[in-house]
């Protein structure tokens, strides 16, 4: 008896370890697929990890070709976060980092900034801003961070003098065109990190995102299924406390 309930204890401290907060930690997904305007195949990927008060994205051109063109950049991204009881978090952008790169159409591009600070904060930053856009107005609710000011969006858009054009949009590959030469483009990604994140979960994170491509953006690439996170603690947490049953059930989960 006192072997019974010494191991029930045990599997009921387990399962309270697994449920402390600071290890709910998950990562979705986004990403899609499509050409550009200019006939070049294109896929794009965004990753949101939320670990307490913090929301990391990291934003990345995966397409399977050198970028060749404006409308090959990844040039802005749109997502949303909204819980059961309609909010939204107070998102504060806290650092923007990524490698930026000096291209070439005739030599191999050049490493100008590792982990370069690419918050765009006043005029002529010419980098990447965030913005909360007006969640009323469709295509696109909630956030938006970018490096164009999207005129084909009014009024969501980031319009201003703070951004530029296609400066330190993301880009993939070595360059070798010349609507590409010598720009500062960053290589493959940059990464996000935003406070604000308190009480929301990687559930509240909305299924409608976009991508936006180019210098206006020339075309906006989106997206409506929701992602399926990766294995979180909740599905561990039910595989530790079957244990106190008198049979352990296989646990069917989509990964």
């Amino acid at each position: 008896m006192k072997k019974t309930i010494f191991r029930a204890a045990r599997i009921i401290c387990l399962c309270a370890v697994i449920l402390t907060p600071a290890q709910l930690q998950a990562t979705i997904i986004q990403n899609i697929s499509g050409t550009s305007l200019t006939g070049d195949a294109l896929l794009f990927e965004s990753q949101l990890t939320i670990t307490n008060d913090t929301l990391t994205v990291k934003l990345s051109n995966l397409s399977p070709t050198a970028s060749n063109s404006p409308d090959d950049l990844l040039s802005s991204y749109f997502f949303d976060i909204y819980n059961s009881i309609g909010q939204r978090p107070e998102l504060v952008l806290l650092t923007a980092t990524g490698d930026v790169y000096q291209t070439s159409k005739s030599a191999a591009d050049t490493l100008q900034t590792s982990n370069a600070n690419l918050e765009a904060v006043s005029s002529g930053d010419n980098t990447w801003t965030f913005k909360i856009i007006d969640s009323s107005l469709n295509p696109y609710a909630g956030f938006v961070v970018g490096t164009v000011g999207n005129n084909n969006l009014t009024p969501n858009n980031l319009n201003g003098s703070i951004v530029g054009g296609m400066d330190y949009s993301i880009y993939v590959g070595d360059v070798s065109t010349q609507s590409l030469n010598g720009k500062f483009l960053v290589k493959d990604s940059i990464t996000f990190t935003f406070s604000g994140l308190t009480g929301f979960s990687e559930a509240d994170i909305l299924k409608s995102y976009g991508f936006g491509t180019g210098t206006a953006p020339d075309s906006v690439l989106t997206h409506t299924e929701f992602p399926v996170p990766e294995p979180s603690m909740v599905a561990i947490l039910g595989v530790g406390c079957l244990l106190l049953g008198k049979r352990t059930k296989r646990i069917a989960r989509n990964v």
